[in-house]
């Protein structure tokens, strides 16, 4: 099936921005755009100019390739491993290391501990 490249690209601006999970009001104060255009360009019912999709992948730290791509975004799922990794991820690495070991040190089966 042959799938129309606004469509497309809309179904990708929905996956990245779900992936940072950030609303359609988050992307569009990241982007400088508004959300009801956020809304309309993931529908795939808006043409967009070279501009907003540079705009777009700026604001969702990705390549405009990313976007255009023919390949489907991963979908992750909304899950709490989404939100930690949401929260972690700009910190800087020693944080993030920091924040491993407090996970794995938290989640360390101790005896008599059941799963």
């Amino acid at each position: 099936m042959k799938t129309d490249i606004y469509s497309a690209l809309g179904a990708a601006v929905r996956a990245f921005r779900k992936k940072q999970t950030w609303s359609q009001e988050e992307l569009g104060e990241r982007a400088g755009l508004h959300p009801s255009y956020i809304g309309q360009i993931e529908r795939g019912t808006k043409k967009i100019s070279l501009l907003t999709l540079q705009k777009l992948a700026a604001a969702l730290k990705v390549k405009i390739a990313d976007l255009l791509s023919e390949k489907a975004p991963d979908q992750t799922p909304s899950s709490w491993e989404t939100r930690i990794l949401a929260i972690i991820k700009d910190r800087p690495q020693e944080q993030q290391k920091k924040t491993y070991m407090i996970l794995r040190e938290a989640l360390r089966p101790y005896p008599g501990r059941r799963k």
